[in-house]
């Protein structure tokens, strides 16, 4: 039998989901919920600007079962992740800031062993020192 983890064992309310890249951004999932967790926010911050001529951008998804870092259900709202946007300027998604989560609540609930993953559109030129944060509240 598995030992449980720290956070299963613990009381703690939130439990936060960092990812960061130092180059060649791609496709991955990051994360794996330990308990069923709710995602809170979303941020993201990249030390180098994209410089590809087409747009690159990226989104969060919580993949399930067989799900690839491709498919699982988007939890961003309209606005996507700018990995073209100002150096070392942070990018939010929550419900309280204008680049919202998706407003689909039930994709934003992850099960224990539901994964997050990023997903990533263009391509990544001079992309560099991404750090990814997402903020799960336990349920």
């Amino acid at each position: 039998m598995a030992q449980p983890s720290q956070f299963e064992l613990s009381t703690e309310q939130y439990i936060v989901a960092d990812h960061c890249i130092a180059s060649s951004v791609a496709d991955v999932q990051f994360f794996t919920a330990p308990v069923k967790c709710q995602v809170v926010s979303i941020r993201e911050v990249h030390a180098t600007a994209g410089s590809d001529g087409s747009a690159v951008s990226g989104t969060i998804r919580r993949c399930q079962g067989t799900e690839a870092a491709t498919a699982g259900d988007d939890l961003l709202g309209t606005t996507k992740i700018d990995f073209k946007g100002t150096a070392l300027t942070e990018q939010k998604f929550d419900a309280a800031d204008s680049g919202e989560l998706t407003s689909t609540t039930a994709n934003l609930i992850l099960e224990a062993g539901d994964r997050l993953s990023l997903d990533v559109t263009g391509t990544t030129t001079a992309l560099a020192g991404v750090i990814i944060s997402v903020l799960l509240e336990r349920v």
